[in-house]
């Protein structure tokens, strides 16, 4: 008896929209920077230490830290503090 046998190719369509990359900010002196870290452990003390040594280089006007309770955050809770910067550094830790 013969039977068929129906072969599956696990292959995807990515489907990404090529975005460009926002402009660099150059000067970082007088700066507004905002730290964003994803809520693993240590993602917070690796965000500390590079604001602090970031102001002491730089000497930035003000940061801006936020820790995203969860992965899957909104687009909105990191826009909010996009718009309250002129950069942000996003960082994960463990």
């Amino acid at each position: 008896m013969s039977s068929k046998v129906a072969l599956l190719v696990p292959e995807g369509r990515v489907r990404a929209v090529p975005i460009s990359k926002p402009p660099r900010l150059g000067e970082l002196e007088g700066r507004i920077i905002g730290f964003l870290q994803n809520g693993k452990p240590n993602g917070d003390i690796l965000l500390s230490r590079l604001a602090d040594l970031m102001q002491k280089k730089y000497a930035l006007l003000q940061t801006r830290s936020r820790a995203k309770p969860r992965v899957t955050e909104p687009a909105e809770f990191i826009e909010a503090l996009a718009n309250e910067c002129q950069g942000v550094v996003n960082a994960i830790g463990d």
